[in-house]
């Protein structure tokens, strides 16, 4: 059961589900906006870094006399300058097997990826600043780069000292009896796929500015990030700085998904150098450091078994996830945040299979540490069910609805083998309605004659859940100890007009609107009346951050409950004026009227102003205050869900495939702002085009990374984005006061599945099919000559063993 301190009022919907143009829009879209870069102090410097050239080295010494006496040079730190102190920031994540590792802010004795901050330099302008770090003289003496993760997991050369084994995260669970569903099973389909590195690649890269003011020892720090609380606790807890001397802002932020919801080491530096030279210091990272050193992502091994009947029916799962992790732990997430969630957030997706047995392991390597990305573990999770589900349909000759409709769960509530409880649903209605949409029987019939003519269709499919609105209840559940905490404050003024503040801030996903309509209809006031401020650690209200698909349902449930008292108030003193019962007023379109009497009404805006100028309006022992800050979370998991279907075209000259159409099937629940999702849906499955078929981070041999701008990293543009044709369906959740759920990654995480089954349907007549993301041009033409290069799937008794294998102690090898 919920707190009964913390339950959501019901919503009476008035202005949730219009589509509301975006409050945000007019500033944005006019240039007007005030991102990191646009903010200056009077007096402030400007940092660089001087980022280690090698995966894998020791230092052997580090000049930085020249630099140090370069003019406009203010300060020139290493490792020895800061020790003192921050020894480095550590991270460990309650989930079973995550082991705890240590980034330090610039590297000491070792450095272990390409892009690693060694040496800050601090001067008059970013120019100098770069300049003098041309003139430090850095002496590297080669270790061996360890840059596989099939072999780093099983030891051998280290990464990481802190993690002598290579192991950042190891664990493995069984529900269910597996041994029987694959003795029995009349079909074993089997698959190893495997997602590219790709980067998050948001349009506004990392920075901030930190202004410490030495007369009253506070401190000022303005950074673009998705956590700005998070960011004011590490101020806290790794550099002590005292939270209620710190303010961290938020301002606009240009993009984030995911990369901005850590906290990384440049971040703590500014703060550090800003104090101790008594003036503000700025960082702002060009696009080159962004790709080599703002964290990676998604990039998995993912071997999965299908258990099946002869008629496709599965009865159980098996799946090993090993993501390159990089060389370090990424607060707060951990390594943990892509295998452990691929396999073990919903292993069965969908589906009503009885048995699944999953390992997960991250290994350390000498690359940029991975962190989260939009979809984060549910992509790679999803990409291997649905592909391995469209294996299984070839297998036994059936179509991709119909394996999935003999597979899918029918009925709710439903429990998944893991014991996890699922509310409600529209998951067998999603496949129907893609087929629909499709014109399956059509399709193959185009397809059919498209091939005679030499042109190669073909149909791609994938359905999802997804854990949406990200909590407490959620990570309790999978049996973790993490606490999310998120308030909301809202005022209304005499005047009847309301200041909404959330603890989650916006990376253009249009909280201003959607929080605004969520407090419009508990007050009853018009949506003009509402504005909304967020991005500030000051302001009374608190933030875990915008991550998981949460801020729709967690911010709207604190705003909720913060308007909702206020409500109480507006309506004792309207019934106290209307000389009528409290429970017989409304609130709605700026009036308070009794229910049945419409002409008995009064304007929400005399109501306010009554409560605060005349006490004679108030009823007996009234309290007048009109500011509450509220606090909620989920008891529970609440789980969205949907489906993507696209068409694609692929050249068998060229390589090149053309994404034709898009029909994508939504079921977030009670939809705030349709238009809003819509946003959501076309730019998360357009980023998951990218990752599918363009983006992708190489490492050379050395461990350098080949990738280091727009040139190389290929990022969809509008040209590759195709025409959508979006469905909703509403299953409104039994958790959320307004029935709404997550939506902001669903996107990304069927995207890439069904691109790839499009793919391989197209590929079919080869007689060959990828399991490797992103299917390049080179890959794909070497499909249709017969040749694919990933690796089978390896030995499933062998990964379980290893999963079971005991890991070292941390700290025997702290020199590699």
């Amino acid at each position: 059961m919920d707190n009964p301190h913390l339950i959501s009022p019901p919503i009476t919907r008035n202005v949730i589900g219009k589509r509301v143009p975006r409050s945000e829009d007019a500033k944005l879209l006019t240039g007007r906006g005030k991102y990191l870069n646009d903010i200056n102090v009077d007096g402030q410097f400007h940092a660089c870094l001087v980022r280690s050239p090698a995966a894998h080295a020791r230092i052997s010494s580090i000049e930085t006399t020249q630099a140090e006496e370069f003019p406009g040079v203010h300060l020139v730190w290493t490792a020895s300058d800061i020790e003192e102190f921050c020894p480095g920031i550590e991270a460990q994540f309650s989930a079973d097997g995550c082991l705890p590792m240590t980034m330090p802010l610039l590297a000491k004795d070792v450095v272990r990826y390409v892009g690693e901050p060694v040496v800050l330099v601090i001067a008059d302008t970013r120019a100098i600043a770069e300049d003098a770090c041309d003139l430090v003289n850095l002496e590297l003496e080669q270790i061996k780069a360890v840059l596989d993760p099939r072999t780093s997991i099983q030891g051998g050369p280290v990464a990481n000292g802190e993690r002598p084994d290579n192991v950042g995260i190891r664990g493995r669970a069984t529900f269910g009896d597996i041994d029987q569903a694959f003795n029995e099973a009349s079909h074993v389909a089997s698959a190893l796929y495997h997602p590219g590195r790709v980067a998050a690649a948001p349009m506004e890269t990392r920075g901030c500015l930190a202004d410490y003011d030495w007369t009253q020892d506070r401190l000022k720090l303005w950074v673009s990030t998705q956590m700005p609380h998070y960011v004011k606790l590490c101020l806290s807890l790794f550099l002590g700085f005292d939270e209620s001397r710190s303010e961290v802002l938020s301002p606009d932020t240009g993009g984030g998904f995911g990369q901005k919801a850590h906290v990384f080491p440049e971040e703590m530096l500014m703060p550090l150098a800003s104090k101790h030279l008594q003036a503000p210091v700025k960082w702002v990272e060009d696009r080159r450091e962004n790709l080599l050193a703002g964290s990676h992502a998604h990039e998995q091994f993912v071997t999965i078994q299908y258990a099946a009947t002869d008629e496709g029916k599965v009865t159980g799962v098996r799946t090993h996830a090993l993501v390159d992790g990089g060389a370090y732990h990424m607060p707060p997430q951990t390594m943990a945040v892509e295998s452990w969630c691929s396999v073990a957030v919903t292993p069965t997706g969908v589906y009503d299979i009885p048995a699944t047995e999953y390992v997960y392991e991250a290994a350390v390597t000498n690359k940029c540490p991975m962190g989260a990305y939009r979809g984060v573990g549910y992509m790679a999770g999803t990409l291997a069910r649905e592909c391995l589900m469209d294996d299984l349909a070839r297998q036994i000759k059936i179509s991709p609805f119909e394996i999935r409709r003999r597979n899918v769960v029918r009925e709710f509530p439903w429990k998944n083998p893991q014991g996890i409880d699922f509310d409600e649903g529209s998951w067998l209605a999603t496949i129907n309605t893609l087929e629909e949409m499709v014109d399956y029987p059509a399709f193959l019939k185009r397809q059919e004659a498209a091939r005679k003519e030499g042109k190669y269709l073909g149909l791609g499919i994938s359905v999802f859940v997804e854990s949406s609105g990200e909590s407490t209840g959620m990570l309790q559940a999978h049996g973790m100890h993490e606490i999310y905490h998120d308030t909301a404050t809202v005022k209304m003024d005499s005047t009847g007009s309301v200041t909404v503040t959330s603890g989650l801030n916006s990376q253009g996903q249009g909280h201003q609107t959607t929080l605004a309509q969520v407090a419009a209809d508990v007050l009853g006031v018009p949506f003009e009346a509402i504005s909304v401020d967020a991005g500030t650690s000051t302001k009374g209200a608190y933030g875990s951050g915008t991550v998981g698909s949460r801020a729709g349902v967690i911010a709207s449930g604190c705003v909720n409950r913060a308007a909702h008292a206020i409500r109480e108030k507006l309506v004792a003193v309207a019934a106290n004026m209307l000389e009528a019962s409290a429970q017989d007023i409304l609130l709605e379109d700026g009036a308070a009227f009794v229910a049945g009497a419409p002409e008995s009404r009064l304007n929400i805006a005399d109501v306010a102003s009554a409560i605060y100028w005349d006490a004679s309006k108030w009823p007996e022992g009234f309290d007048p205050g009109m500011e509450f800050t509220r606090a909620w979370d989920t008891s529970r998991p609440m789980f969205s869900n949907g489906g993507h279907a696209m068409i694609v075209e692929l050249d068998p000259v060229t390589g090149f495939v053309n994404v034709e159409k898009v029909f994508s099937v939504e079921d977030c629940g009670v939809m705030i702002n349709p238009t809003i999702v819509e946003g959501q849906i076309r730019g998360g499955v357009v980023q998951g085009i990218g990752l599918s078929l363009f983006e992708q981070l190489v490492y050379d041999k050395a461990g350098n990374l080949s990738t280091t701008s727009f040139l190389d990293y290929q990022t969809p543009t509008m040209d590759v984005s195709p025409p959508f044709e979006i469905r909703h369906l509403e299953t409104p959740s039994k958790i959320s006061a307004s029935g709404v759920k997550g939506m902001g990654e669903s996107g990304l995480i069927a995207a890439p599945a069904a691109v790839l089954n499009a793919v391989n349907d197209a590929l079919s007549p080869f007689g060959t099919a990828l399991y490797e993301l992103p299917a390049t041009p080179e890959k794909i033409v070497r499909a249709t000559q017969g040749t694919v290069d990933l690796d089978g799937p390896v030995d499933w008794a062998e990964l379980w063993d290893r999963a079971a294998a005991p890991v070292l102690d941390r700290g025997s090898m702290e020199m590699q």
